[in-house]
């Protein structure tokens, strides 16, 4: 498959299941952080849930960014390695920098009301990133060490290649180096979602199968962990079958999703970067105020999670230079 590189246009299926990760990433976070300051009990419900979720939503991230840069970019030579680094460097590096240090400080400040201390800000930003920005860390050395596929059979190897890094990750490989074990665990869902692209895999009208894997993806969840079943190969089974069930559901199905999808598609960025910085503050708050109502930190801290990043992305736009630490790659750019 001889590629030239396609103009970029939105992928509305892509931008869809953007959402849905960024929803989810937001309440595995938000529960989690409830649950530690025993505002809500860590009951079987919300066991269930966090678990099942972590099977598929940031593979889900892997998966479009993947399937973006397949589609998108042609890095198949040292020139291109290199400019395609630089360009990740910067778009990914500067909000990643930005918003560790910012959570690090916020951390530090409130650290007698923080959940989860933290070390020391360079091993934070070099050596081991916090949640959620270990996703843009993971997704720098990924790009570093992946290149496009210019043929159906070089995609094939990398599938090959991609599962063998996921092998060698469970089988102990690579945890001595976090930027090492972050890709080989997450390299696979990267290279699905080229593969994607590669294999130009027809994904509209099939929401009756993505139905039909979504039920029994739910199902084996709920089998999973009433069995008490983790670590192995499952958590990756099971999160194939659901990444499998969502995209082929929302491929299928992207009609039907209104404006208010394509309205936080427009916000995906800034809510999965900003929404801890906000609802953290307002759960100390709360806390200070001898407020412990789970409804009231529920309806406030859900609330401030997703209004919270799109009111301060919309400054931040008015203003420009401010959105530089969102947006870099609007006001520096690399050439091909």
């Amino acid at each position: 498959m001889n590629k030239q590189i396609a103009v970029k246009t939105r992928e509305k299926w892509v931008d869809d299941i953007k959402v849905i990760a960024c929803i989810l990433v937001v309440l595995g976070h938000f529960f989690q952080s409830m649950t530690k300051a025993s505002i809500m009990p860590e009951n079987d419900l919300y066991k269930w849930f966090n678990t099942t979720i972590y099977y598929f939503h940031v593979p889900l991230f892997f998966i479009c960014s993947g399937y973006l840069y397949q589609k998108y970019s042609q890095v198949n030579s040292l020139g291109r390695w290199r400019r395609n680094v630089a360009k990740k460097m910067l778009a990914l590096g500067v909000p990643y920098a930005t918003f560790t240090t910012a959570t690090w400080v916020l951390k530090k400040v409130f650290s007698s009301s923080v959940n989860d201390q933290i070390g020391g800000l360079g091993d934070t930003l070099f050596l081991h990133p916090t949640a959620p920005y270990w996703y843009l860390y993971a997704l720098f050395f990924i790009f570093l060490v992946t290149p496009t596929f210019n043929s159906v059979k070089v995609a094939a190897a990398g599938l090959v290649v991609a599962l063998t890094a996921k092998g060698l990750f469970l089988t102990g490989g690579g945890y001595g180096v976090y930027a090492v074990s972050t890709v080989l665990s997450n390299e696979i869902w990267f290279v699905l979602g080229m593969s994607i692209c590669a294999f130009n895999v027809q994904l509209k009208g099939r929401k009756v199968q993505g139905t039909i894997c979504g039920l029994l993806f739910m199902i084996l969840s709920v089998v999973v962990y009433k069995a008490g079943i983790s670590g192995g190969v499952i958590p990756f089974v099971m999160g194939l079958l659901a990444c499998v069930a969502v995209i082929l559901m929302v491929a299928g199905g992207e009609r039907r999703f209104g404006r208010g999808m394509d309205f936080f598609a427009k916000y995906t960025m800034p809510i999965f970067l900003m929404h801890t910085l906000f609802a953290a503050p307002i759960r100390s708050v709360l806390l200070k105020l001898g407020i412990g109502s789970s409804v009231i930190h529920v309806v406030l801290g859900l609330g401030i999670s997703f209004i919270g990043p799109i009111i301060a992305a919309w400054i931040m736009k008015k203003t420009k230079r401010l959105e530089f630490f969102l947006y870099p790659n609007k006001f520096v750019k690399i050439r091909n």
